[in-house]
């Protein structure tokens, strides 16, 4: 019996600790059962913006276990995800570990891309990856921006070699598909000695017919930029977008939604928005314009922004970046009070011309007296 066990030991965990990190990625993105179940993706944001400290997952499936029952929010995740589901989450997020503390590394974001259905031959428009030194004081030396595939997902940079302390440089990347079929790569910043310090994810699909097309309908199309500017703590802004589906064939969108890491201080509405309690997908048939509302109403001050993201069985449109100030809200100021009327000019204290020459009168006497004396 002894002996068993320890045969058992020395072959390690059971069979059903799967180690399938591809399977833990989609997982990561949507949980199984039902629509409305939400996902980690949902909280957590993108694992390179250890939101919550999602990284340390990656020790494996017994802490995110722990970590389930211990936070009663997360309670519910128990019925969905077993010690199978919960190995392969572990094993993507340990796919994800930057090397190094995250407060000293370069901060990307977006930190994945899908450019969508793309005919073969052709270039899917530039999307940019704005990357970051929060750090107030230190350089990040960089030595290189990569693509590991540069064919189908070029990309160019404009990143120094020493990045300043709350610098930032951009990475602009491209989608040109080689063939029919998914396509994905990876991009990294690499330090001098070649090591990969931060990244993402590029992604696409090759097809050999023209695709249809999801785009931005005004200003915010131009820009890819939404500016809500100073908003004071307690009020609320709001702007009005539009997604149009100019094409002949109707678009299954499975994810619209605003990402980044400050992501929940901003709410997306409309018919074609999707959320943790909403998934999606969502059908938007040829020629159809989707409203929607994006919102922010801080409640407390500082700088949030976030990114417009969508994925669908189409050319997707660029993510649009938003951005904002909480600012603390003003505080009412005291009204002046008015003077109070003139009495008559003679009457003490009543700021009239003659009373002060009758003081200095009186006063010149009374010294002319004592002078006297």
């Amino acid at each position: 019996m002894l002996r068993a066990f320890a045969l058992l030991l020395a072959l390690g965990p059971p069979l059903a600790q799967a180690q399938d990190a591809t399977r833990g990625a989609a997982l990561y993105r949507a949980l199984p059962g039902n629509p409305g179940v939400g996902s980690c993706i949902g909280c957590h944001g993108d694992p390179l913006d250890n939101r919550n400290s999602v990284l340390r997952g990656a020790a494996g499936g017994p802490l995110i276990a722990r970590t389930i029952n211990a936070v009663g929010a997360m309670g519910y995740l128990r019925q969905y995800l077993g010690e199978p589901e919960l190995a392969d989450i572990a094993a993507y997020l340990a796919t994800v570990v930057p090397a190094g503390a995250l407060e000293v590394l370069p901060a990307p974001w977006p930190t994945s891309h899908d450019f969508g259905l793309h005919e073969v031959g052709t270039q899917a428009p530039e999307r940019s990856v704005l990357v970051r030194n929060l750090q107030p004081r230190g350089e990040i030396a960089i030595g290189a921006v990569v693509s590991s595939d540069a064919l189908a997902f070029p990309l160019q940079h404009d990143c120094p070699l020493a990045l300043p302390p709350l610098g930032q440089c951009r990475v602009r990347t491209a989608f040109r598909p080689q063939a029919e079929g998914a396509a994905a790569a990876r991009w990294d910043v690499l330090d001098t000695g070649g090591r990969p310090l931060r990244g993402g994810t590029l992604r696409g699909q090759g097809g050999t017919t023209p695709a249809p097309a999801l785009a931005w309908d005004g200003d915010a199309a131009a820009s890819e930029l939404i500016d809500f500017g100073r908003v004071a703590t307690g009020a609320r802004a709001t702007r009005s977008l539009t997604l149009v589906n100019p094409g002949p064939r109707a678009v299954t969108l499975t994810r619209l939604r605003v990402t980044g890491p400050d992501a929940a201080r901003f709410t997306l509405a409309g018919a074609c928005a999707t959320s943790a309690a909403a998934p999606g997908p969502v059908r938007l048939e040829a020629g159809a314009r989707c409203a929607l509302e994006l919102a922010f109403a801080p409640t407390l001050a500082g700088r949030a922004e976030g990114w417009i993201e969508l994925e669908a069985d189409a050319r997707n449109a660029p993510p649009l970046r938003v951005q904002a100030l909480g600012a603390p809200a003003e505080q009412p100021q005291p009204q002046p009070q008015p003077n109070p009327p003139a009495g008559p000019p003679d009457q003490p204290g009543s700021g009239g011309g003659s009373s002060a020459p009758a003081f200095l009168l009186g006063l010149a006497l009374a010294i002319a007296l004592l002078r006297r004396r």
